[in-house]
């Protein structure tokens, strides 16, 4: 892949204040995109975020390098198993439309070879993790 990216928008019945903390601080991240975080919600503040699943790839680190609460989130980084490490920068845009907030995710990858295996996982990946994230921010207190 070259530059690419996937995008996925999504209507949460919740407003922007209570899907922010969701996508950034790592107890509610945890609740539906990881099994084990570190945040440091923050513009330059790492993010680190585990799975344990069998077989599932080495710790995902990054950076926030966007954080304008409560519109606008961005981390960039990676691991081992992609392409020198780099697995690009997913942006969260957060859209208020009245009591619920319009979610837009672009999951943004570098330009080069050997992106067509990770972005085929995140494909099939990321609607199922942002089904957990509406099922936490509309029926979890």
């Amino acid at each position: 892949m070259s530059g690419s990216g996937l995008r996925f928008t999504l209507e949460l019945a919740a407003p922007p204040e209570r899907v922010y903390p969701a996508l950034t601080e790592a107890p509610l991240l945890c609740r539906w995109l990881c099994d084990d975080c570190e945040s440091e919600p923050r513009a330059n503040g790492r993010l680190i975020m585990r799975w344990r699943r069998p077989g599932s790839a080495a710790s995902f680190e990054a950076r926030w390098v966007e954080f304008s609460p409560p519109a606008r989130a961005a981390f960039q980084g990676g691991n081992s198993s992609y392409p020198n490490g780099d697995a690009g920068t997913v942006w969260f845009s957060l859209v208020p439309d009245g009591p619920a907030t319009r979610l837009e995710i672009r999951h943004e990858w570098p330009r080069g070879d050997g992106y067509d295996a990770p972005v085929e996982s995140w494909r099939s990946a990321w609607p199922r993790a942002l089904e957990r994230l509406k099922q936490h921010v509309e029926h979890e207190a």
